[in-house]
């Protein structure tokens, strides 16, 4: 031990926090509950006096770029330190603090990058690309259990190492490339890589699984992992070829612009962006002059607000760089840069810093979906579409699976997340929320950081603190970015305020002297429903319970989906074909009433007086005139007007209603109506789009499969009540998996088996959908017996004419059985028709209500035939009955146990949407990606 006296311990008390400097040591001392810890004082990923930043809960973060170390053991605790600092033993005598300047050797635990222990894993990780991004997936890979072979190619003949230091301290000669390596050779050796260094892969080959190298080896893989980056992107100008045009993206291009810096005088950058402006400001501090041509009307317009993007302006232009903003460039020269104006830059360095284009050629030349603009669609996942190609980092396009919308991000976090997002998927664990979104940028002597989502259009606020901090705000005044110039503490609070997702007072906001951790806490109480219901990280192969369970959803579902932008089936027209027949139905737990008026016409109308509420109509269906509430006796006529008023004018000119009373200005609330070939629809929304439009080219095809505008005969009702959610009935008649397993009818006498000629078709939105199937006369395979444990051999009908198939119909299916969102199933079970209602009576229960019918032109044996067939369906029926158990089942198991989220997985190769295998899960995918779409979530 070498010991070593320092200050007073009362000091480091008194501060919390004190930078000293022994045996040539430079170290931080901090006071944490009467102790005093000793750690290094420069952070182990950029220089940065670690006493100048925050300290909270035993842990010291970064003040540049908010790393976060633990102080009694050191370790490095969050992005983007990844090494840990430090750590020396300390004691007090005679009120000084002595330091043992001998660090203390790391305590050796369970390390993250260990093999995992068990049985032997053979699968082989191929990671294809030794930058960054493929650095992180090997490590992450270790750390989550994975205990396969990784094979790591690199085109360079350097290892891994970190991009930003590129345009900053290497290019300065200020760090060595080894110490922006980002794993050492001890770390590769541990975590038992094979890392091959200027090895270019030329082709992949997905049936083989094989990718092949410049020297024709082939080399195999089970996963494959694409972290080919991004090249930057190139442009050609007139009089290029008599100059040198600089472009940085690897520690070759660092190099030499460099040297190319270090005997400069005058440096054009051409492009102001984020690397544009870095270059520019280590030509400032090599004392070198700098002019950047930027061509859009302001810095950076297509990611900042106008304010943020102009005060970064100001603080290039403070700093001596010359902005030639909306300036467009004609040619080179050797003197310099001539601008489409004429001017001319003069130049001795021309730097181009216009955008990356992600290296996508493997993934496309092999058939990989890539996106328009260039890159590797993924999942959330980072799956491609080819599910054992995984694309991380630069190269990879996030397509979000509600909005479509694709989303590519050059940043040093997301190499990070995205590997450890592939790293979770091949080690077979869950996916994770993800951190927010966070980007830094160091120029000119300070750092710019963004957090969150920014947009060139959103409002925002400056406050101005230690540091000018810019939030944007979207329509609402949630906080959605914080763009920060180094106030620290503020850009800590405006995670927790992006996290919280509230409205917040843009005027409180811009106040320095609000404290935004309070306005955090009062935020945090009250949160948004988005913000509570979070789904689940993997996206749509996982639906979570609450989905299903929680009351909060159940009224958001009222709103937004029953009485939002949707048609409601409320009844058929043959149930009320006389003026003033009527039928009491719903639109989802909303009582209505359907009625024939005189003039021929179907109202659909509330269930509710407008005087005090009461449910006027409580018999099922009848004919009536006129309907009275039963409470006053306030009545109402066929269109639902007002047309009466017990002593309305009162008695003896005392009492009754006002002079301003107008009885038409009190009907009921009545819906807009739709029909269709004999069948009935309401919506509370009077601007719906027509039936045809809402149900699509091709659910119409099924739909008027059976009401093809034939006059219809009702032949009875049931009516029932299910404890589970409503969701999983349309989700039972989406998932044909179910039908071949559960079903002993259905799979013995081979009505919907797997190896029938099938489909589950979906439309385009993923609402609407139809399970189809062609009836077999083939046996079961005894492959397929041996999965299906419903398959009963030598079961037989008493009266085989239940299984008669009578054609009657235009359409290749013996069996339909289709969903109209949100609450209509419309069955063709060979000859019996039917329509199934869903009335939700809450998040746990639902009423079915069925009606069978037939054609008003059967005859009497077509009508028996079509109620002999109605016993395979119905609350008690061959089908049925099963279906009812197995809901309540999965309703029981989410209410009575520790809770979770439904595995949806089953047919990966189709996202969502309609698929023509029976083992498919692909349309409950389709049906909760809308459903997240429509209700916000």
């Amino acid at each position: 031990m070498t010991w070593h006296p320092s200050i007073p311990a009362a000091e480091v008390h008194a501060k919390g926090s004190v930078g000293v400097e022994v045996d040539g040591l430079r170290l931080a001392l901090f006071s944490l509950e009467g102790e005093i810890h000793a750690t290094g004082n420069i952070c182990t990923h950029a220089f940065a006096l670690l006493t100048e930043g925050h300290v909270e809960n035993g842990c010291v973060e970064c003040p540049l770029h908010q790393g976060l170390f633990d102080i009694r053991s050191g370790k490095a605790l969050s992005a983007p330190v990844t090494r840990d600092i430090a750590t020396y033993d300390a004691k007090v005598e005679d009120g000084i603090v002595w330091i043992d300047t001998e660090a203390r050797v790391p305590e050796v635990s369970d390390c993250p990058q260990k093999i995992a222990s068990g049985s032997p894993d053979f699968r082989r990780l191929v990671i294809v690309g030794a930058g960054q991004a493929g650095a992180e997936t090997a490590r992450a890979a270790r750390a989550h259990g994975f205990g396969g072979k990784i094979t790591m190619l690199g085109e360079e003949a350097h290892p891994p190492y970190e991009r930003p230091p590129l345009s900053k301290d290497l290019l300065l000669g200020q760090k060595t490339l080894a110490e922006a390596h980002v794993l050492t050779g001890d770390e590769l050796a541990q975590m038992q890589v094979d890392l091959r260094l200027q090895a270019c892969v030329t082709a992949i080959d997905r049936q083989a699984r094989t990718v092949t190298l410049a020297d024709g080896e082939a080399v195999p893989y089970d996963m494959l992992v694409l972290a080919t980056g991004a090249a930057a992107r190139r442009i050609a100008l007139p009089g290029d070829d008599r100059v040198t045009l600089h472009y940085l993206r690897d520690v070759a291009d660092s190099r030499a612009l460099g040297a190319a810096l270090a005997q400069a005088d005058r440096v054009a950058v051409i492009g102001g962006g984020f690397i544009g402006l870095e270059l520019a400001s280590a030509a400032r501090k090599l004392g070198k002059a700098a002019t950047v041509i930027e061509a859009q009307d302001r810095l950076l317009k297509r990611l900042l607000p106008d304010e943020a993007g102009n005060f970064l302006a100001w603080v290039a232009q403070q700093n001596d760089v010359a902005l030639e903003i909306g300036s467009g460039v004609r040619s080179v020269a050797p003197e310099g840069v001539t601008l489409t104006d004429g001017r001319v830059i003069k130049a001795d360095c021309i730097i181009v810093g216009v955008g990356a284009v992600p290296n996508d050629g493997l993934a496309k030349a092999a058939g990989i979906e890539t996106a328009a603009a260039g890159g590797i669609v993924v999942n959330a996942r980072n799956q491609s579409s080819d599910f054992s190609v995984y694309a991380v980092g630069d190269v990879a396009v996030t397509r979000d699976e509600i909005s479509g919308q694709e989303t590519r991000v050059e940043s040093w976090q997301n190499a990070r997340l995205s590997a450890d997002r592939v790293a979770r998927a091949i080690a077979g664990q869950e996916p994770v929320e993800q951190e927010q979104p966070w980007f830094w940028s160091d120029l000119f002597g300070g750092t710019m950081q963004i957090v969150g989502q920014p947009g060139p259009d959103l409002r925002t606020v400056r406050r101005d603190g230690a540091a000018p901090v810019f939030f944007c705000l979207d329509q609402t005044d949630r906080v959605t970015a914080c763009i920060d110039f180094g106030d620290a503490a503020t850009l800590r609070a405006a995670r927790g305020l992006i996290a919280a997702g509230m409205p917040v007072d843009p005027a409180a906001l811009a106040d320095p002297s609000t404290d935004l951790s309070k306005l955090e806490d009062e935020d945090m109480k009250m949160l948004p429903v988005e913000k509570r219901f979070v789904w689940p990280a993997s996206g749509l192969d996982r639906v979570p319970d609450w989905v299903y369970t929680s009351q909060e959803i159940h009224e958001r579902e009222i709103e937004k989906i029953f009485h939002g932008k949707t048609w409601n089936y409320v009844g058929l027209e043959a149930e009320v074909e006389n003026a003033g027949d009527f039928v009491r139905s719903f639109v989802g737990p909303t009582p209505v009433v359907m009625v024939r008026d005189h003039e021929g016409g179907i109202n659909v109308f509330e269930n509710r007086c407008a005087h005090r509420a009461a449910e006027f109509c409580r018999e099922l269906r009848g004919n009536a005139e006129e309907f009275v509430c039963p409470y006053h006796q306030w009545s109402y006529d066929l269109k639902g007007n007002l047309a009466g008023v017990p002593f309305r004018r009162g008695v003896d000119g005392k009492g009754g209603m006002g002079p301003d009373f107008r009885p038409e200005n009190h009907g009921i609330k009545r819906l807009n109506v739709a029909r269709r070939n004999g069948a009935v629809f309401a919506s509370f929304s009077q601007d719906m789009m027509s039936l045809e439009d809402y149900l699509g080219e091709e659910m119409l095809k099924d739909f008027d499969t059976v009401f093809s505008g034939r006059n219809l005969k009702v032949l009875g009702h049931y009516r029932h009540t299910l404890m589970g959610n409503w969701k999983l009935y349309p989700e039972n008649l989406k998932d044909p998996y179910h039908a071949t397993l559960l079903h002993t009818f259905l799979v013995t006498f081979g009505l919907l088996v797997a190896g029938n000629k099938s489909a589950m078709i979906v439309d385009p939105k993923g609402c609407h959908s139809t399970m189809a199937s062609a009836k077999s006369e083939n046996t079961v395979s005894e492959e397929n017996k041996a999965e299906m444990r419903a398959y009963r051999d030598g079961m037989v009908l008493e009266d085989p004419r239940l299984m008669d198939f009578i054609p009657e119909f235009d359409s290749p299916w013996s069996v339909t059985m289709q969903v109209v969102w949100p609450g209509l199933i419309v069955q063709r079970e060979m000859n019996t028709l039917g329509v199934r209602q869903i009335v939700p009576n809450g998040p746990n229960e639902f009423t079915m209500i069925w009606t069978m019918f037939g054609y008003a032109d059967d005859d009497e044996d077509m009508t028996r035939h079509r109620l002999r067939q109605g016993n395979l369906m119905g609350p008690a029926g061959f089908l049925g009955l099963e279906d009812n158990e197995a809901i309540k089942f999965v309703q029981d198991g989410m209410l009575n146990s520790t809770g979770g989220s439904h595995l949806v997985a089953l047919d990966p190769k189709v996202p969502a949407g309609t698929s023509d295998t029976l083992i498919s899960e692909a349309a409950i995918r389709a049906m909760y990606k809308y459903w997240r779409k429509e209700m916000e979530l």
